[in-house]
């Protein structure tokens, strides 16, 4: 018995060591910064078919080309970020940020061209063949199994790799926006606290706004989810300017929301995003300001998607190469025949 009880322990302990790693334990812990796509659940709601056939398949076919991978097999993608402590000036926090991107698939992951063919070292970390480099940050490449890639901070991959896995969980302010109703398909979140994101994002959106000392927004929050029944589902789209606290701040990021809306509204580069912005409502929530936005049923809000990130995204589908677009060639100068004398 005794015999057999240790038997058992040693299949057990083994079966376990053989597990493949979550993609949760190469997060960051406590992490601020996130991007997330849930493309299975795209596809389980048949709105990456709807993608597929709009004009957004040129840019697919060049993510693929980068890839190694068609994008049907990938589930998920998840990039996280650390900016260590909060300094001025911009090479500083650049020098300081740690980033992880996990790929997560359903079949095996092709290696990109540019890791295959970069300048990566290839080294061997715990039972893991991994590729690394040092440019002004120390990153690692690894595939701890066929349907996972993991790519970015060395400190944090390499950990992982050799048995320290990282909890991985957000930090309380992102998990409580990430809550509520409905199922998040995509979402982003940045602690504009951060100078540089301030500036970055803050000063793009809102140019020549001015907040009271304390009380500018602490984070910026998007995404988007599926809400309705399950015979009318719709696309939601939501963003979301969080403080520390109620005050002059939040009426501040108030005006400085309608202020946007109105600009939007007007600008003739942005009239793809008029139908959007009519369906747009607004409110102050506690310590957020939230927008709001039913974009329809899902082929209806996959042509607002596309007419919305097309034109962000016209000088990188422009660089597709021949094989993603039809080429068609110019028609032959034909000279008109000369009369006879």
């Amino acid at each position: 018995m005794r015999t057999l009880f240790i038997t058992a322990c040693l299949v057990l302990t083994s079966a376990a060591a053989q597990q493949p790693l979550p993609a949760k334990a190469f997060l960051i812990d406590d992490y601020r910064h996130v991007a997330f796509a849930d493309l299975k659940a795209l596809r389980e709601r048949g709105i990456w078919a709807d993608l597929e056939v709009s004009v957004l398949k040129i840019v697919f076919k060049r993510i693929e080309k980068e890839s190694g991978f068609p994008l049907t097999a990938l589930d998920r993608v998840t990039m996280v970020a650390d900016l260590g402590e909060q300094q001025e000036g911009r090479e500083v926090v650049l020098r300081n940020i740690r980033e992880v991107l996990v790929l997560e698939g359903n079949g095996a992951l092709g290696m990109p061209a540019s890791v295959e063919h970069g300048s990566w070292q290839q080294a061997t970390v715990g039972k893991h063949t991994v590729r690394r480099r040092d440019t002004m940050r120390p990153e690692t490449f690894a595939q701890p199994c066929p349907e996972m890639q993991v790519s970015g901070a060395t400190d944090v991959i390499e950990a992982a790799l050799v048995g320290k896995p990282h909890a991985g969980l957000p930090c309380a302010d992102v998990m409580s926006l990430l809550s509520g109703r409905g199922d998040n398909l995509a979402y982003l979140a940045f602690d504009v606290g951060n100078p540089l994101l301030r500036e970055m994002a803050l000063g793009a959106l809102f140019p020549d706004t001015e907040w009271p000392e304390g009380e500018a927004p602490t984070f910026l929050f998007a995404r988007v989810r599926v809400i309705g029944e399950a015979d009318d589902l719709h696309l939601e789209v939501e963003a979301v300017l969080r403080h520390l606290k109620e005050g002059p701040g939040l009426e501040v990021s108030s005006a400085a929301v309608d202020g946007w809306i109105e600009r939007m509204k007007k600008d003739p580069t942005m009239i793809a995003m008029r139908p959007l912005l009519q369906r747009v409502e607004k409110k102050v929530d506690r310590t957020d300001v939230v927008l709001r936005a039913d974009m329809g049923r899902t082929r209806e809000a996959v042509g607002h998607v596309a007419s919305v990130v097309m034109p962000i995204l016209v000088p990188r589908a422009g660089q597709v190469d021949e094989a993603a677009t039809e080429v068609v060639p110019a028609p032959e100068k034909v000279e008109p025949k000369k009369k006879a004398p």
